[in-house]
């Protein structure tokens, strides 16, 4: 037995020595040959936009707390034409890069602008006669931020490769006054600061004022990390009850087969993420804000990357990853606008669900449902037929009503300063750590030293690993998703 035990020991002494000796794998950085930087993108934007006035407009809309400062860019997007009343349009409020290292989800916003500067100027010139997307897209409305968090992504422009947070070190995703401030035992301030109070944060105060003023009935979140489509709750493991959730549930679960091949975790982020997340955009969209449809998007994540490797393990690296994810969401996004009719929200509307979407006269790739996960952009059909199932004629009894941004700038200068007490950071930091239930001596019958040797290799071995960076399992990684 000492013989074995010696053995073993020495073992163990030659893994440590090869973990010791392992240099730190290399990180992967940006390639802004593939990557929009974030002055970039907006050029971009900007210049879509300048080529539709008729139906594209762009508004940035600035807010000061406490000396820091930061600029909601807001595109509005109506293809029937820009006009103020928005009450008889289905409407949708669409973010992208509430989280700076999540370089990907902007692209897709670009991407959809581009679409719909297509599909717009053909309604706008009659190239054909109106298709069945066409007269939907006639009643909706679209208001973008192509970058939500622009202070977060010029951190990671600089560097800073793992930042999620705002220029001053908040959260964008746990400001929100939805169970704000609750501390779960893997809580990690490094990740998941929620700031001083609600709203403390000029990015998430003016979003709430647009909210206030638009009334959406879509809110729709897009986040890398994983891939996975969900909807409320995060703060628990479990989604609403009632027919609106159960249809936004059979809306998610068809995009799953369209556009992630099955792949996606659909429904409560809570459940399916792998930790609770309090204090969450779409929570305060649903449960506060009356959001009907409120969707959070995972659309890419490399689980096989090092958790230390950000960039790696939240966006893609080559361009034909890239190219196939870009192209696949932003379609996505206008599969989901053809099956919102199916929801008991919209359906008082009398508008007719789209069961194919369209691709556009710039032969953008619209109708191409690309496994983002591939390493090649490999095409499938491009007849996406929808299996649009149930008849939902419920109708909504609360009015919403719509509003341009200019009600943005009136709100933005009524937001108050935060309460200046400040969030206790005193929380169970997570930790990717074995954890192992252990016996007193005194309660092992028959016990003898000898017992503990196997109990003892197992800890040094799983120590060992966790040095070594080898446990691959997503929700133990310190970086959040959602």
């Amino acid at each position: 037995m000492w013989v074995l035990a010696v053995s073993l020991s020495c073992l163990v002494c030659q893994v440590w020595t090869q973990v010791q000796d392992q240099e730190a794998p290399a990180l992967t950085q940006p390639d802004y040959t593939v990557y929009n930087t974030k002055d970039q993108l907006f050029h971009k934007v900007f210049d879509v936009v300048d080529k539709h006035p008729l139906f594209m407009e762009v508004d940035e809309i600035p807010l000061a707390v406490d000396e820091y400062a930061a600029t909601l860019t807001v595109v509005t997007v109506e293809p029937g034409g820009l006009s103020r009343d928005h009450d008889d349009k289905i409407r949708l409020l669409i973010s992208f890069g509430e989280h700076g290292r999540e370089l990907i989800t902007p692209e897709v916003g670009l991407r959809l602008l581009e679409m719909l500067g297509d599909l717009g100027s053909e309604m706008e010139h009659g190239v054909q006669a109106a298709t069945p997307q066409q007269k939907l897209l006639q009643r909706t409305v679209f208001k973008i931020l192509p970058l939500e968090n622009a202070n977060g992504r010029k951190l990671v422009e600089s560097g800073q490769l793992c930042e999620r947070k705002n220029g001053r070190g908040v959260d964008p995703n746990r400001n929100w006054d939805a169970h704000w401030g609750f501390k779960e035992s893997d809580y990690d301030p490094a990740e998941e600061y929620p700031g001083a109070a609600p709203f403390s944060e000029p990015e998430t105060a003016l979003l709430l004022a647009l909210t206030n003023a638009f009334r959406q009935h879509v809110w729709l979140n897009m986040h890398s990390g994983m891939e996975a489509l969900f909807m409320p709750y995060d703060h628990l493991a479990e989604i609403p009850e009632g027919p609106g959730a159960q249809a936004s549930l059979h809306i998610l679960q068809q995009l799953n087969t369209l556009h992630c091949g099955g792949r996606c975790a659909v429904g409560s982020g809570g459940k399916s993420v792998g930790y609770l997340a309090h204090g969450t955009a779409t929570d305060y969209m649903y449960e506060v804000a009356g959001v009907p449809m409120s969707f959070t998007w995972e659309i890419f994540g490399d689980l096989k990357a090092d958790f230390s490797d950000c960039f790696k393990m939240f966006n893609p690296i080559d361009q034909a990853t890239v190219e196939a994810t870009v192209a696949n969401w932003a379609a996505a996004i206008l599969s989901l606008v053809g099956l919102l009719p199916n929801h008991p929200d919209i359906a008082a509307m009398n508008l007719t669900p789209v069961t194919k979407v369209l691709a556009t006269g710039s032969n953008k790739t619209v109708a191409m449902a690309v496994t983002a996960s591939k390493l090649s952009a490999e095409e499938r059909e491009s007849d996406l037929a929808l299996a649009v199932g149930g008849k939902d004629t419920q109708m909504h009894d609360d009015a919403v009503h719509g509003g341009r941004n200019d009600a943005i700038l009136q709100l933005a200068g009524e937001i108050k300063e935060p309460a200046s007490e400040h969030y206790d950071l005193d929380g169970s930091v997570h930790e990717n750590v074995l954890k192992s239930q252990m016996l007193h001596p005194s309660d092992m019958p028959g016990f003898s030293w000898l017992y503990l040797l196997p109990v003892t290799i197992l800890l040094l071995l799983g120590f060992l690993l966790k040095r070594a960076r080898i446990d691959r399992t997503p929700w133990l990684r310190r970086q959040r998703m959602v």
